[in-house]
Formats: C-alpha cells, sequence, structure tokens
C-alpha cells in the first residue's frame, strides 16, 4: 500500500495553490489545484485583511481542505507570503487556518520566501548560474544560484496587486504606465545585487510569468510541460503589454480567457516584468513552472 500524499499550500497575496505528491514519484504524480482569492485587496502595511477578501480565502482554503481530505494526506504545510507579512492580523490568520484545519501554517520571511522558491527552481532547470524572480502580488523574490547551489536570496516589496491598485485605472493610461514602470525602477535601484554575474541565466516563476508564458504560446488551457523551461522574448513581451494595455479589464478576461483577479493585474505584471529585464540587461528569459509551490512541499516532505 503507497504511502499518502503530502501536501503543501502556496498562500500568496493574490493567488492560493495547493499541492499534493507523494515521495515516490514527486512531480510526475503531483497534482495542482488553484484559485484567487486576492487575499491583499485593499491592504495597506500594518491595517488588516477586509471581509471580502478574508471571505474568498476561507471559500479558497475550504475547497483545498476537502481535497487534501479526499486525498488522505496527513502531512499539510501551508506557507503565508507577502500579504500576512503585512497585516496585522496574519498571525491570527495562521492560528485559525490551523484550528480549523489541522495544519501547520506559517508566514514565510522574505528571504525563506525566495529561498524555497529557488529550491523548487532548480529541482526542475539543470541551470549553472542563474537569477531566479518571483512576482507576487505584494513582493518580488530574487535569488542568485550558481552551481544548482543558492548564493543570496532577496525579497523586494513590488508586486502586482500594489502597483495595479497604487496606479492603475481601467482602462489604463499611457501616465500610468510609466508611473509603474519608474515605480519599479526606483525599487530595483534601491536593492544590491552585486553577486549577479554577467553570464546568469534570468529565470521567471510564479503565476504572471506563467501566464505570460502561456499567452504567448497561445494555450487554450494550462499545461505546465509546455510552459516549463518555455523561452519568452523581451520584444514579445512588450507586443503582449501593447495589446493587454489597449483593453479593459473585461475585454482581457474574455479575450485572453483570464481569471477578473488576474485580468486586471497583469498590465502590472509585463511592465515590471520588462523592466526587470531591462535593469539586468536581457532580451530573453527562461520560465519555471516550478517554484515556491513545490519548495514548500520539499519542505513539508523533510523527514522529521
Amino acid at each position: 500500500m503507497s504511502a499518502p500524499p503530502i501536501a503543501a499550500l502556496d498562500l500568496g497575496s493574490n493567488t492560493f495553490r495547493l499541492m499534493l505528491a507523494r515521495r515516490k514519484d514527486l512531480w510526475a504524480g503531483k497534482q495542482v489545484y488553484q484559485y484567487i482569492p486576492r487575499l491583499s485587496e485593499k491592504l495597506k502595511p500594518g491595517g488588516c485583511f477586509i471581509p471580502a477578501a478574508l471571505a474568498r480565502s476561507w471559500e479558497a482554503l475550504d475547497d483545498f481542505a476537502a481535497r487534501i481530505r479526499a486525498a488522505g494526506a496527513t502531512k499539510v504545510l501551508a506557507g503565508a507570503t507577502m500579504a500576512a507579512r503585512l497585516a496585522a492580523d496574519g498571525p491570527d490568520l495562521m492560528v485559525e487556518i490551523n484550528r480549523r484545519y489541522g495544519w501547520e501554517a506559517v508566514i514565510l520571511t522574505g528571504e525563506e520566501e525566495a529561498y524555497l522558491t529557488a529550491t523548487g527552481v532548480l529541482v526542475g532547470l539543470a541551470l549553472t548560474d542563474a537569477l531566479i524572480f518571483d512576482i507576487g502580488g505584494r513582493s518580488t523574490e530574487f535569488v542568485t544560484s550558481s552551481g544548482g547551489e543558492i548564493i543570496q536570496s532577496r525579497s523586494l516589496p513590488v508586486g502586482v496587486v500594489g502597483l495595479t491598485e497604487d496606479h492603475l485605472s481601467d482602462p489604463v493610461t499611457p501616465d500610468q504606465l510609466i508611473a509603474v514602470a519608474r515605480n519599479v525602477r526606483a525599487v530595483l535601484r534601491s536593492a544590491d545585487f552585486s553577486d549577479v554575474g554577467g553570464g546568469a541565466a534570468l529565470v521567471g516563476t510564479a503565476g504572471t510569468v506563467t501566464t505570460v508564458a502561456a499567452l504567448l504560446l497561445k494555450l487554450t488551457e494550462y499545461q505546465p510541460e509546455l510552459i516549463q523551461n518555455a523561452r519568452l522574448s523581451k520584444d514579445d513581451i512588450a507586443a503582449l503589454l501593447d495589446v493587454m494595455a489597449s483593453e479593459t479589464v473585461a475585454e482581457r478576461a474574455r479575450k485572453h480567457r483570464l481569471h477578473p483577479l488576474r485580468a486586471d493585474a497583469i498590465v502590472a505584471g509585463l511592465v515590471l516584468v520588462l523592466e526587470i529585464m531591462d535593469f539586468f540587461g536581457q532580451r530573453e528569459l527562461s520560465v519555471s513552472d516550478n517554484g515556491l509551490l513545490e519548495g514548500l512541499w520539499l519542505r513539508a516532505a523533510r523527514p522529521a
């Protein structure tokens, strides 16, 4: 009789994801489920989650809990990211998740989030030197690696939900796009990237980058095997931004089959990707379907 699967949950500022997998088959047999509850909606540092965002989040977690029970998983790790770090009631949310479901629920530091993201990415990509970035709703993590080893990790306070709420209307205007780009540049310039070598490959992971990959590959449904290690050019991403920026949120959702809470933030995400590429002088990036969720699963799967 095979061992029960292990469950990991990535409780992001915009997206929640669940992964179920067994040690013996790891990625080959993994099951991944996703909700977009936007936990960080209208969240300010030191403020509290708004009731609507919490209601959407509990709906997602209830669904995940049912899937975890049906799979027979008994070991569960839930890791929360920037929204929980910002919110005054972030720790209370972790306590309540543990009380309702019996899961281990933790708020990851920015450094832990970056490290676990890189751990998940490096399992699936054979790279010598890489700069890995993970765009979230309220933060973006960067990790440098060499020879498969993590060298440095950092978490910067810029993400697609914050940029969208602070700068963009529906539809967006050219001046608003400039404001987003300026914001991103200022944050990037404030960080120390002296450890990043000129030959490092740029690797993007998480929802914004994988969504962009799916759009550029013209996939009618998400296919992780095609997303993994896809290569995206700066010119193609810029062309996609031109299209998306000319559309309303409703048009983006309908024409490109995007969730409404992905459709409104994708423009800020495209600008953020392009600014990262420009900052590091890259004309192309590689995509990893693996990331924080897989890193959390690997932590959960460690022997006690």
